[in-house]
């Protein structure tokens, strides 16, 4: 079948974004803009099962970037004698995972709908591009994750309901608005702002609140290690996709920042993050700096940065995943640290 042409800025086309379904047939996903019209082009492979499009859509590897931090956080609570109710720290993880489940769908479905991730390109979980899930199926799976995550939060708020209703609050208006309306924080060059918060303070004192009830100023520094290193992950993102965002009209710091100044904020987040550690082993130990024997992999990642001459060379291909990677293995050292 052909391809079909779909003006930009017209009903036709948010309702083919949406829903996929075009003259009577679905199953169509849009490939790419040209001269003010969306090409749109039917997917005829078939789907797989539904779990493992279900796997994929809700970017399952990833949820390590808030589970660990979690764990971390208790591990925390433990060195400083601080007592666990493991009921409330359970439901509030799985809380904390659902959101996160939330905010990577809610995302997928935004930079399709701003026509970024496209077929072909590295962001996003691509199930909308390959047409196993439309858009209006992953709204539903974003607000389902949503929902359960409030319902995760029930025990805590129960418990300590102010505290962990501000957190909710927080926590809620970041995942809605980190890239939907009315906020859109991610298209606004503060995406950088809430995923540290999300991913770090925010996170690591409502899992500590939930967890014991109590606030601890090394809760925040824990945090501030997690959220410099998430930023690492949405910032070799943002890298590479400078060209992409300018294109669409989103506004990411690394694209106000520009190419060259971008790969020094990367450094800076690194750095920021082991000055938390150093922090933290000055009360906790010097376990806790273990994740130092990773800086030889941080200078390889940098110095791919640096070697290439712009956004779109061929050596950045993988330096999201490098991140990601990265964070899993700064995580899992931590913890390890914290552990011993």
């Amino acid at each position: 079948m052909d391809n079909i042409r779909i003006p930009l800025k017209s009903e036709a086309l948010t309702d083919a974004l949406q829903n996929g379904y075009i003259n009577g047939r679905a199953g169509w996903v849009a490939q790419a803009v040209d001269d003010n019209h969306v090409i749109f082009k039917p997917v005829s492979e078939g789907q797989p099962h539904f779990m493992i499009r279900l796997f994929k859509s809700i970017r399952a590897i990833s949820l390590t970037a808030t589970l660990l931090p979690a764990i971390a956080t208790a591990l925390l609570c433990l060195n400083l004698g601080l007592s666990i109710d493991l009921f409330v720290l359970t439901t509030a993880v799985m809380g904390v995972l659902f959101l996160q489940v939330a905010v990577n769908v809610f995302n997928d479905v935004e930079d399709y709908f701003k026509l970024i991730d496209l077929p072909g390109s590295l962001g996003g979980s691509g199930v909308i591009q390959s047409a196993w899930f439309s858009a209006k199926h992953m709204q539903v799976i974003a607000w389902s994750a949503l929902c359960l995550a409030g319902l995760c939060a029930l025990p805590a708020v129960l418990k300590y309901p102010v505290h962990i209703l501000v957190i909710a609050l927080i926590a809620g208006v970041g995942v809605i608005g980190y890239s939907g309306q009315p906020f859109r924080f991610k298209y606004r060059a503060l995406g950088d702002v809430f995923v540290f918060l999300l991913c770090g303070p925010v996170l690591t004192t409502g899992i500590m609140i939930a967890a014991t009830g109590n606030v601890h100023p090394l809760m925040i520094v824990l945090g501030g290690y997690f959220g410099f290193i998430a930023c690492g992950i949405l910032n070799a993102n943002n890298l590479n996709d400078i060209n992409v965002d300018v294109a669409s009209g989103s506004i990411t710091l690394a694209s106000v920042l520009g190419f060259n100044n971008a790969r020094w904020l990367q450094v800076l987040y690194y750095l920021a993050a082991f000055v938390c550690l150093i922090i933290l082993s000055l009360y906790i130990g010097a376990w806790v700096l273990l994740p130092i024997i990773l800086t030889p992999v941080i200078f390889r990642h940098i110095f791919i940065l640096f070697k290439a001459q712009d956004c779109d060379h061929e050596s950045l291909k993988e330096i999201r995943f490098d991140a990601a990677k990265l964070h899993l293995l700064l995580s899992i050292a931590v913890c390890i640290g914290l552990t011993i």
